[in-house]
């Protein structure tokens, strides 16, 4: 597809995602350039599994948001876009010269991101509480690290459904096998970054953790463990990294 048509859809696809709340300005203005980059790379094949990854996510957060009509979000920023979605750029620009090692790059990358989103929102309809990835104790809903058994299945489920897109392009038969294996591996390694390394904050006004320095409630909060500079969006884009380099590494080992 040429570039400028690339644009157009991407752009007017960006648009409805940004009318319907599912992305913010600035995340329908990095959605808009990431999909016309895509798309005129590697065309309508490598961009769904992006649209399949954006799709789903938003789809679960929108069933957890109507459970809990009190939580309000204004979509996925243009960081959190990037965080996900760099390393399905990096794999289409590999597919016209290199299309084993860009087709298992993208959807490397993608199954991660969509594991560790499926595990998100289906594990927030766990019974029991989450436990922390490294310590195995009790924390509550939420806090990075933390897993449940419902979540790892359901993250699991989300790295199948990118192997299975890729099956679907017609991708060789080994990809599938390594983005599955690679997804759920790199969602596992996204919540260990997330109990070791990822900042966590503390809000004594509400008495609970936040990401973030400043709490939703609008009360500054102080710093409890990690390092500053690395924050949920870096720990996605590490992630997927991961994700994406595993799959790359088990397809030209097989």
């Amino acid at each position: 597809m040429s570039v400028w048509w690339g644009a157009v859809v991407a752009a007017l696809l960006a648009a409805a995602a940004r009318h319907l709340r599912w992305l913010t300005s600035s995340g329908a203005v990095a959605a808009a350039a990431l999909g016309t980059a895509v798309l005129s790379t590697a065309d309508l094949a490598g961009a769904a599994p992006l649209g399949i990854f954006f799709l789903t996510g938003s789809l679960l957060t929108r069933w957890n948001r109507a459970r809990q009509p009190e939580a309000r979000s204004a979509g996925r920023s243009a960081s959190q876009v990037v965080a996900n979605g760099w390393t399905a750029l990096l794999g289409a620009a590999l597919v016209p010269t290199a299309p084993v090692a860009g087709w298992t790059v993208l959807l490397g990358g993608l199954a991660t991101a969509q594991a560790d989103t499926w595990a998100t929102e289906i594990g927030a309809r766990a019974r029991r509480h989450p436990v922390l990835i490294t310590s195995r104790t009790r924390v509550s809903v939420g806090t990075s690290g933390g897993i449940t058994t419902l979540g790892t299945v359901g993250g699991m489920a989300g790295a199948a459904s990118m192997a299975a897109t890729g099956w679907a392009l017609g991708v060789p038969a080994v990809t599938p096998i390594a983005v599955f294996v690679a997804g759920t591996v790199g969602m596992l390694c996204d919540s260990v970054l997330g109990a070791t390394v990822q900042e966590r904050y503390h809000c004594d006004a509400c008495d609970t953790f936040s990401e973030t320095p400043r709490h939703g409630c609008g009360t500054p909060a102080r710093r409890e463990r990690g390092h500053a500079w690395i924050g949920n969006d870096a720990v996605n884009a590490l992630a997927t990294g991961c994700g994406a380099a595993l799959a790359l590494v088990l397809t030209l080992a097989a």
